[in-house]
């Protein structure tokens, strides 16, 4: 048990005597883990928890074009049958079917991993 006690003491002054270059390199190290950790908390709160606020300001059923403001007030113009990305996993797209061999456009969906997740609010832009 003694020479536990002595050995314990020898290793603690010998780790106390450290090079400079061995501490910037365990700080650094400290900060690329820290930097990290938080990158991956980031991303997985925006894949798995946050969902983004997608308004439609405009939108032209007939032609499939449509005004839609994103999160953090970005603005965009969707046209067509495209997927287009809001951040992370989500993205919205025009709902579309065929009649007749033409391509017509019925809704804006709310997307996540390509798969819908809401239909946006567009009742006031359908003319009836």
């Amino acid at each position: 048990m003694f020479w536990f006690f002595i050995s314990f003491f020898i290793i603690k002054k010998h780790s106390m005597s450290l090079e400079k270059g061995n501490k910037i390199i365990l700080k650094v190290v400290a900060v690329a883990t820290v930097i990290t950790a938080l990158s991956g908390a980031y991303f997985f709160l925006v894949n798995n928890v946050w969902k983004p606020k997608v308004t439609v300001l405009e939108a032209d059923l007939e032609n499939g074009f449509a005004t839609l403001q994103l999160p953090f007030g970005k603005k965009i113009q969707i046209n067509g049958s495209s997927e287009f990305l809001v951040l992370g996993d989500w993205g919205v797209k025009y709902g579309t079917i065929i009649k007749n061999g033409k391509e017509s456009y019925e809704n804006i969906q709310l997307l996540r991993k390509g798969l819908v997740v809401e239909y946006l609010d567009i009742s006031k832009f359908i003319n009836t």
